[in-house]
């Protein structure tokens, strides 16, 4: 019972205020080497464009920028903290300011659950991609070991104790992810979790 409510009441909305600094100043980091983890497993040869949906403080855009210069890199955010650095846009993933098909990939990095309607965004995001969507997400079936490998990196022992049953066991399974990715258009293509971090990552074409 607790889950869904959570989902519905708490998560489902962007990071602001306080809570947007404490997200790029403890959180965030705390994914470690995940940004390259996820790179290595995409094939961007010939990639040209590649949108970062839900931003955030720019992590992961940095990295794939740095990793692959050739790439233009399209931030999206609906945050105002977050959307107010130089070079990003402030949008909701409902409303994607982007043309049809003009996008080869697109990654959501822990932002999918935090966007208001899930379906609409998923269509949306099969609208503008041409190529592939790569979701990758808090895994509420993650072991307690690939919980705990993120949770000792935060700061705040209220925000360790916290982690595991009110941030991870309350996202939303890549399951559900999927179910909705298919209705919208989307074929997947491959699940898996990753191997440290509490996360699964879904490809989807």
């Amino acid at each position: 019972m607790l889950a869904p409510l959570l989902d519905r009441f708490l998560y489902r909305r962007p990071f602001e205020g306080a809570s947007a600094e404490r997200y790029e100043r403890a959180e965030r980091p705390a994914f470690g080497d995940l940004d390259d983890r996820v790179l290595d497993g995409l094939d961007l040869g010939g990639v040209r464009r590649l949108l970062d949906l839900g931003s955030g403080p720019g992590t992961f855009a940095a990295r794939a920028r740095a990793r692959h210069p050739e790439l233009t890199v399209v931030e999206l955010d609906p945050s105002r903290r977050f959307a107010a650095t130089p070079g990003r846009v402030r949008a909701r993933g409902e409303a994607l300011p982007l043309a049809d098909r003009s996008i080869d990939v697109a990654i959501c990095l822990s932002s999918i659950r935090h966007v208001r309607d899930r379906a609409l965004t998923l269509r949306e995001l099969r609208r503008v991609v041409a190529g592939r969507l790569v979701i990758v997400e808090l895994d509420p079936a993650a072991s307690v070991a690939r919980v705990a490998a993120h949770a000792d990196r935060l700061g705040s022992a209220i925000l360790r104790r916290a982690f595991g049953p009110l941030v991870v066991r309350t996202a939303p399974p890549a399951r559900a992810i999927a179910a909705l990715a298919i209705a919208a258009g989307f074929t997947q293509r491959a699940l898996r979790a990753d191997p440290i971090q509490p996360v699964y990552v879904l490809e989807l074409a």
